[in-house]
C-alpha cells in the first residue's frame, strides 16, 4: 500500500509538471501560429499615366482656313488639324472652341462685352478674377494660375497648369482690349509642347477678327452667310432660318416677318428697273416708295411696297436689291404680316426689321472653310 502511494504521488508529480509546462508553451505557440496566418500586406501598383502624343509640328501648322462664327460677327483663320467644338454667342460673349484631339489641344476664342467699363493695362488684369477664370476652367479637374504679365501694349498674358483625366496641361492666354470688347485667345497644350503653345497662341491672336460693319449690333443676334453668292446677313436669336443652301435662297422667319435672301442673274440701272422687278417679283405687289443707295460702296436701290395674301389680309414689305461685283442681284425681301404701312417711311424702333435689313452686306472676298456647315447658324 505504502508502495502504492509512492509510485501515484511520483505520478501525479510529473502529470502535474507538464500541465504547468505546456500551460507555457502553448499560448506562444498559439500565438506564433497567429502570426503566420496573417495575411501579408500587399504593395499597391502604380497606376500607368496616359502617354503623352509627341507635340505637333508646328512646321506643317498654318492658319489658312477661315472660318465664320454662326453669329455672323468673328472670323478666326484655324491651324491646321483643329475643328471647331464650341460655338455660342450670348447678349454679353461670343465664343468659339476648337480642338485637336492627337494632339490633345484646345483653342478658345472669346469677345466678352463686360458690364462695366475694361481699359488695357491693369483694368483689363482685373477683369480675369479667380471666380471668372475658375468658371472658364470648369471642364478640369484643377487648375492653377502660374504667372501674369502686363505687356507694353497693356496686353494680359497668364499661365496656368490643368489636369485632367491624371493628365497634365499647360495653358496660355492673351487679352486685349478694342472698342470697349474684351478679346482672349487661350491656347491648352499637354505639358511637353510649350513650344508649340506659343507658336499656337501668336498665330491664333493675329488670325482673330471682328467683322468691323457689325460691331453695333447685338452680339446675341445670328448670321447667315452664302460661301457661294458671298452675301451675309443678321437676324435676332429669337428668329429662324427655315431653309437654306449655298447658292439658293434662303428664308428667315420670326415676329411676324418672312425674309427671303437670294441672288438672281439680272443687274437694275435705275429706280424704274427696280419698282419693275419689285411689282414683277410676286403678283399683287404694288410698289410705294423707291430709293437709291450705296451699302459700303455697293450700289443698288430700297423699295418699299404692299400686297395683299389670298387670305385678303395685309403685308407690308422692303427689299434692298443690291449689284454685286458679279454682275448679279443680290436680295434681302422682307414683308410683315397682317400690316399696312410703307416701311421707307417707318422707323426701327416701331419696327425692328428694318436694323436687320440694315445688316445686309457683300463679302467678295470671304471664303470660308468647309471647317462646319456655315449656311446653318444659331448657337450651340
Amino acid at each position: 500500500m505504502n508502495n502504492f502511494t509512492k509510485y501515484f504521488t511520483i505520478a501525479f508529480g510529473i502529470v502535474l509538471s507538464i500541465a504547468m509546462v505546456a500551460s507555457l508553451i502553448l499560448p506562444l505557440l498559439t500565438q506564433n501560429t497567429i502570426h503566420n496566418t496573417q495575411p501579408q500586406a500587399v504593395e499597391p501598383t502604380d497606376v500607368p499615366l496616359p502617354t503623352l502624343p509627341p507635340p505637333p509640328d508646328t512646321a506643317q501648322i498654318n492658319f489658312d482656313s477661315t472660318y465664320l462664327h454662326p453669329s455672323g460677327l468673328l472670323t478666326v483663320g484655324v491651324p491646321t488639324g483643329w475643328s471647331p467644338t464650341v460655338q455660342s454667342n450670348s447678349a454679353n460673349e461670343v465664343r468659339a472652341s476648337f480642338g485637336n484631339s492627337d494632339a490633345l489641344s484646345v483653342i478658345e476664342t472669346r469677345i466678352v462685352s463686360p458690364t462695366e467699363e475694361v481699359t488695357q493695362g491693369e483694368s483689363l488684369s482685373g477683369f480675369f478674377s479667380d471666380s471668372w477664370l475658375g468658371q472658364t476652367w470648369r471642364d478640369y479637374q484643377s487648375w492653377e494660375e502660374t504667372n501674369r504679365e502686363i505687356t507694353e501694349e497693356g496686353r494680359v498674358v497668364i499661365d496656368f497648369n490643368l489636369t485632367r483625366s491624371r493628365a497634365n496641361y499647360i495653358a496660355r492666354q492673351e487679352s486685349w482690349v478694342e472698342d470697349g470688347e474684351v478679346y482672349l485667345v487661350r491656347v491648352v497644350t499637354a505639358e511637353n509642347a510649350p513650344e508649340e503653345l506659343i507658336f499656337l497662341l501668336q498665330g491664333m491672336t493675329e488670325n482673330v477678327d471682328l467683322v468691323d460693319t457689325y460691331a453695333e449690333t447685338p452680339l446675341a443676334w445670328n448670321g447667315y452667310f452664302d460661301n457661294s453668292d458671298k452675301h451675309l446677313i443678321r437676324y435676332p436669336e429669337t428668329w429662324a432660318l427655315t431653309d437654306s443652301a449655298d447658292g439658293l435662297p434662303a428664308t428667315i422667319a420670326g415676329d411676324d416677318v418672312t425674309m427671303v435672301v437670294e441672288t438672281l442673274d439680272v443687274a437694275l440701272e435705275s429706280e424704274d428697273d427696280a419698282v419693275d422687278w419689285i411689282e414683277n417679283w410676286r403678283s399683287g405687289v404694288e410698289a410705294l416708295t423707291v430709293e437709291q443707295v450705296e451699302i459700303e460702296g455697293v450700289a443698288g436701290y430700297e423699295v418699299s411696297y404692299k400686297l395683299t395674301t389670298l387670305d385678303g389680309a395685309p403685308e407690308s414689305g422692303l427689299a434692298v436689291l443690291l449689284n454685286g461685283e458679279d454682275n448679279r442681284l443680290h436680295v434681302a425681301n422682307a414683308r410683315i404680316a397682317n400690316t399696312d404701312v410703307d416701311l421707307q417711311e417707318a422707323t426701327a424702333e416701331e419696327y425692328p426689321v428694318l436694323d436687320v435689313l440694315a445688316t445686309f452686306r457683300l463679302f467678295p472676298d470671304l471664303d470660308v472653310s468647309d471647317l462646319v456647315d456655315n449656311s446653318v447658324a444659331g448657337s450651340s
